[in-house]
């Protein structure tokens, strides 16, 4: 059986008497938890010939950093728990601000022809959320919202306090009105179905039963690692597997011989103990189907080392010159200069620190060194917002999306990666160009320096998985 049944903590708004081919669900899976799961879950029970078609952000998220394991292991994790298809929304839009992010990911869902949209949320009252969000493009609510940016608030806080409601306090409610706001003015006939989140969205306590990608991120790197209570050594020994000395180079092979079997022994004694303690921690917060799976990647050192990445970020800035740095997105008011300062700080998050305010946050910190190590410009950003995405990228199906994959859509549907610079315009050519240095930057940052290969979006295929 495909899917687990989980107890039942979120309630989901219905349209009764509504007929839908597909239900979009707008995703990162950075990773994919039994929350995730049973947000398919529900679907699949309520609307069982719909399609689930996810469209998921590729190898960096909104946050500003790479996501943790690879878009092509989040795809597969994504098919085994329950969706149908998963499209890749391209990293101008996976990296943006919630109004880019939301705006970007509701047009590629109008291009797909999606008919309908579930999203998670903090609260399940789609009426407030529709009459928020046609609130938000008032004139009279911009002008109040320019007034609070130029105070120096932070875009959500001025939001907030522009619109006089506390349901912009949570992330998830944020995001899911930037969905309508853009469906609106975008994609008038999309239907809504909100998801009450009951889970804080930043929530590190992995003991609940459903946590959150925050918790489950911390928990990887802590198993990984070794670091707290959750093992005593690394499980990342997999480039030590292989290092016995053979007796053929050995002067005293009797000796060295036996304290090279007892070594290997004593090694794979220890991989295999915190691989079973992995899979134990990671079978009770993702599905089943999943959690083997997991297990390797993070026994294999295939998941993000977030600590080269921020040394990758640092040199940049170190290295670039104020004006060059003005170029990049969200590089305002002359904030280059302080920026530049910082980076002579001795670790990159000293110099967050010192650059952190009410209206630099860190989550945009992150985005402007995400835009400087991927090379977007402010001119790039604005294109983005005006123009769609230009392509749709396939990167999981079963046999029920595979049907689907006979329609014709808006915009291309890519399969091969080589090919698809033939088949778009200028904006989507740098679009893909940027997905693939997203992807192998991505690659370089991988704990395992096996597994740092470039180029793999060339070497990819969309994965076809078979449900028996």
């Amino acid at each position: 059986m495909l899917f687990t049944v989980f107890p039942r903590f979120v309630t989901l708004t219905l349209m009764k008497g509504d007929t839908m081919k597909t239900i979009g669900i707008i995703c990162e899976y950075n990773p994919f938890h039994n929350g995730h799961a049973h947000q398919l879950y529900t679907l699949a029970q309520e609307h069982s010939d719909a399609l689930r078609i996810c469209i998921m952000s590729g190898s960096f998220v909104q946050r500003g950093e790479p996501a943790i394991f690879s878009k092509f292991d989040r795809a597969r994790w994504a098919i085994l728990g329950g969706a149908d298809i998963v499209i890749e929304l391209p990293t101008l839009y996976s990296l943006g601000s919630a109004q880019l992010f939301g705006t970007g990911a509701i047009r590629m869902v109008k291009a797909l022809h999606i008919d309908a949209l579930s999203f998670g949320s903090e609260t399940a009252n789609l009426d407030a959320l529709v009459d928020i969000a046609k609130r938000m493009d008032c004139e009279s609510t911009q002008a109040v919202l320019r007034t609070y940016i130029n105070e120096g608030m932070s875009y959500g806080s001025a939001f907030r306090k522009a619109l006089d409601t506390e349901i912009l306090n949570t992330p998830n409610a944020l995001l899911g009105l930037e969905y309508i706001r853009a469906g609106l003015n975008f994609h008038p006939t999309l239907k809504y179905m909100p998801i009450l989140r009951t889970s804080d969205h930043h929530e590190a306590n992995i003991t609940k039963d459903f946590p959150s990608g925050t918790a489950l991120r911390k928990l990887i790197t802590d198993m990984a690692t070794g670091s707290n209570k959750y093992n005593k050594y690394s499980i990342f020994t997999s480039t030590n597997m292989n290092t016995t000395t053979s007796g053929s180079t050995n002067t005293n092979t009797n000796s060295n011989s036996n304290s090279n079997v007892n070594s290997a022994a004593t090694t794979t004694t220890k991989f295999n103990t915190a691989n079973r303690k992995i899979e134990l921690q990671l079978q009770s917060i993702v599905p089943k189907t999943i959690a083997d799976d997991m297990t390797n990647i993070i026994s294999n050192g295939a998941y993000v080392n977030y600590n080269r990445y921020y040394d990758i970020i640092h040199s940049l800035s170190r290295r670039t010159s104020t004006t060059k740095l003005e170029s990049f997105g969200e590089f305002n008011e002359g904030i280059e200069h302080l920026w530049s300062k910082a980076a002579q700080q001795p670790t990159w998050n000293l110099a967050m620190e010192h650059i952190k305010s009410k209206r630099y946050t860190y989550a945009r910190l992150q985005r402007m060194g995400a835009y400087l190590t991927l090379g977007i410009q402010k001119d790039l950003l604005q294109r983005a917002m005006q123009e769609a995405p230009q392509y749709a990228r396939l990167l999981a199906f079963n046999d029920r999306g595979r049907r689907w994959l006979r329609n014709t859509f808006e915009i291309p549907l890519i399969q091969k990666w080589a090919k698809a610079p033939n088949e778009l315009n200028t904006l989507g050519q740098t679009m893909h160009q940027i997905d693939t240095l997203a992807t192998d930057v991505q690659a370089l940052c991988l704990h395992n320096e096996v597994k740092r290969m470039g180029h793999m979006d060339y070497t990819y295929t969309p994965q076809y998985i078979r449900l028996d």
